[in-house]
């Protein structure tokens, strides 16, 4: 039963984890874009939350990291 314990608190850690980052990523690109795009440009609606999430993943998978983690012999 502990060990059942220890791994719900686990998971749960992790989720709230999670749930943190993504709002801490999520909400600037939403701020950003609803206060900065939609006045200057025209033809720009505001976004919700769920959109600036999709416009995070969409560009880590865009231009994500390409540094490679091999070691070079010399």
């Amino acid at each position: 039963m502990e060990k059942f314990i220890n791994i719900v608190t686990k998971l749960l850690t992790f989720i709230i984890l999670v749930s943190i980052i993504t709002i801490i990523f999520a909400w600037p690109v939403q701020w950003l874009w609803n206060n900065s795009l939609v006045g200057a440009i025209d033809g720009i609606n505001k976004i919700s939350f769920n959109q600036a999430l999709g416009i995070n993943i969409l560009f880590s998978l865009l231009l994500g990291s390409k540094n490679s983690t091999s070691k070079k012999s010399e």
